[in-house]
């Protein structure tokens, strides 16, 4: 008996994660099948487990129990992935990403509209549908579909291959199963682990780890996340294609990794490598050696270990000191905001700029497991770091950075933003008795403890007080004044008004509330025939391509669903187009078109776009205009 239906595995799966009696009702409503399907699985299922060291328990009334030690359970997990299975009828979201594994692992092999029909029991149609949509995924890492007459494979470089194999993996991640009694001997968390079990043998993943805390002792530092779980994932992936006979050959490889080499990682490197070779009984080639140095160097524990020897690259430290300082002034400006005197802030990002610009060089790219999060929550810092680099990636002619990159550059100046919100300096307006002005108070104390509340005063005293030291003023009543941001609670302070004033320094904390917006460039450089309304994103670039006889591709940063900025860098050309349209939804987006290689004009520009951005009346008034006219009136007042 070797095979198993798709059902029968997870149904094996399940009852291995559970360490007391199950009813059979139980994994039936996990399953979603009959009891008596089960009951007919479960017949075939202990056939199949004869051949291990397994107790398959039944208990009339409390259900059935796998009794497996740790060693029998990896073991039996393996061997159910690696089963030559019938599967049964899967999604069609699921069954287009078995094929892509199949297609990726198997890259040397061909396969066929038939047995794949014949496979997952679906119409030859249906397979063609699938290898259109698998077409598209596998373009994003230039790799084609090599269609003749002996059957489709893929067709791509090596480097490619496994980058797509990398990505891969965030499909096949699982949040749904534990870690089956394994995360215990693992640093990797549960749904890690579990879209490396999908692709790996568990005894690769668990060696492999050990190698690397390894090399961790022997270089006395710590290899932090997301790197551990990118070098692991970098390693099992190398791994596997040497075990599929593919590996990289590059006769330039080793020559890239002489100038400036960090010996003390190098030999490391070179251990790892021995101990692989002798454990898998594989020859690894001198091309793989240098990449996977060159990714070992591309994360923080290339940093420091270089720390303590006299390897390191002291132009490449300077260009990191200086991205990093150009990055945080960027972004200070975009904000609004002074962030240039944040040590801490420029501490932490220069120790994630120097390992990337190594990225960057050998051309390494990590996935950044909670990109959809951050940029669900935090789309602006997201979308001004897009920006922000953008301009500087052209400007000291660097290789695209990736999304997964930015995402976490963009957590570096959330934490910023968020330590300087609770670092305040408040005045409080209080029209009410002493009694109640003192209990207000410390009901801010308490709410916000790292405040400085400056003073208690009244509208009167206001005018009459200097507050340029100001940071924020809380008030119980409606205040006349344009120069500092303000927020009315009531007297007592109510939950609801310390959330009002958490959101609002979150997400709106360098807001020009009330002040005029300078946008002098702006209202010059925007013309009426250049302002479009309700025209769809693809034919507003294809008339500016048009009109100035160019191809301009534009980069696309969202900074929020109905604010966008799309932006180009052409020689020769100032250009600012204007756009503001309801199409794609009921609510009216607007969207500015720039096009320069003039990076100081390119920076005056995005930070008067990020004021007009947060002006929320001027924002209101400019997505109500329904004609061209009405929005360069704006522009003229």
């Amino acid at each position: 008996m070797d095979t198993l239906t798709l059902r029968q595995k997870s149904f094996i799966k399940l009852m291995l994660k559970e360490n007391e009696y199950r009813a059979i009702k139980y994994f039936s409503v996990k399953l979603k099948v009959s009891d008596k399907t089960l009951i007919k699985d479960l017949q075939i299922i202990e056939k199949y487990l004869n051949k291990y060291p397994i107790t398959l328990d039944r208990k009339t009334g409390y259900g059935i129990v796998i009794k497996i030690d740790a060693c029998a359970k990896r073991q039996l997990l393996n061997d159910t992935n690696s089963l030559s299975k019938v599967e049964d009828q899967l999604s069609i979201g699921s069954r287009r990403i078995e094929i892509i594994k199949l297609l990726l692992i198997e890259s040397n092999t061909n396969t066929s509209i038939q047995k794949l029909s014949d496979k997952y029991y679906v119409s030859k149609a249906s397979i063609v549908n699938d290898f259109k949509y698998i077409e598209g995924w596998l373009e994003k890492f230039n790799i084609k579909l090599e269609k003749t007459i002996e059957g489709t494979k893929i067709l791509g470089d090596e480097i490619s291959i496994r980058r797509a194999i990398a990505s891969l993996l965030d499909e096949l991640q699982n949040e749904s199963m534990e870690g089956l009694g394994l995360s215990v001997i693992s640093r990797l968390d549960t749904t890690t682990f579990n879209g490396l079990q999908e692709l790996f043998n568990i005894d690769w993943v668990l060696y492999i780890e050990s190698l690397l805390n390894d090399l961790e002792d022997n270089l006395k530092c710590s290899i932090n996340e997301p790197y551990y779980i990118n070098l692991l994932t970098h390693i099992l992936i190398c791994l596997k294609r040497i075990e599929e006979g593919n590996q990289i050959e590059d006769s330039s490889s080793k020559f890239k990794i002489q100038d400036g080499v960090d010996k003390l990682l190098y030999e490391n490197t070179l251990i790892l490598i021995e101990n692989i070779s002798k454990k898998y009984k594989v020859k690894i080639s001198e091309s793989e050696i240098c990449y996977i140095y060159q990714f070992l160097v591309s994360t923080r524990l290339g940093k420091l270990a270089s720390e303590s020897s006299k390897s390191i690259d002291n132009n490449s430290n300077n260009k990191s000191e200086k991205l990093t300082i150009e990055m945080i002034a960027q972004i200070s400006d975009f904000i609004d905001y002074d962030l240039t005197k944040d040590t801490t802030l420029f501490k932490a990002l220069l120790l994630h700029v120097r390992p990337m610009l190594n990225r960057l060089k050998y051309n390494i790219q990590i996935k950044n497991p909670l990109l959809k999060e951050i940029q669900d929550r935090y789309s602006e810092i997201i979308g001004q770091c897009e920006l922000a680099i953008f301009i500087l990636t052209k400007k000291y002619n660097l290789s695209s950075i990736s999304t997964d990159e930015i995402g976490y550059l963009a957590m570096y100046f959330e934490a910023a933003i968020e330590r300087s919100i609770s670092k305040k300096r408040v005045l409080v307006i209080c029209h009410s008795g002493y009694g109640t002005s003192q209990l207000l108070t410390t009901r801010i104390r308490r709410a916000f403890p790292q405040w400085i509340i400056v003073d208690i005063m009244s509208t009167h005293k206001l005018s009459m007080t200097n507050i340029d030291d100001i940071d924020f003023i809380i008030s119980t009543v409606h205040l006349d004044i344009k120069e500092k941001p303000y927020l009315i609670i009531s007297a007592l302070l109510k939950d609801s008004d310390i959330q009002n004033i958490t959101n609002m320094l979150l997400n709106e904390s360098f807001e020009n509330f009330n002040k005029e917006i300078n946008i002098e460039n702006l209202k010059f450089n925007v013309f009426e025939k250049n302002i479009y309304i309700n025209k769809s994103e693809e034919s507003i670039k294809s008339i500016i391509n048009q009109d100035l006889n160019i191809k301009a591709i534009f980069k696309k940063v969202i900074l929020k669903s109905n604010f966008e900025i799309f932006i180009n860098i052409q020689k020769g050309i100032n250009h600012i187009a204007m756009s503001i349209s309801n199409i794609v939804t009921n609510e009216n987006r607007i969207s500015f078109f720039l096009i320069s290689d003039n990076y100081e004009y390119l920076k005056i520009i995005l930070v008067e776009i990020q004021k007009l951005y947060h002006s929320k009346n001027n924002i209101k008034y400019l997505s109500e205009c329904i004609t061209a006219k009405d929005v360069k009136r704006f522009f003229t007042n």
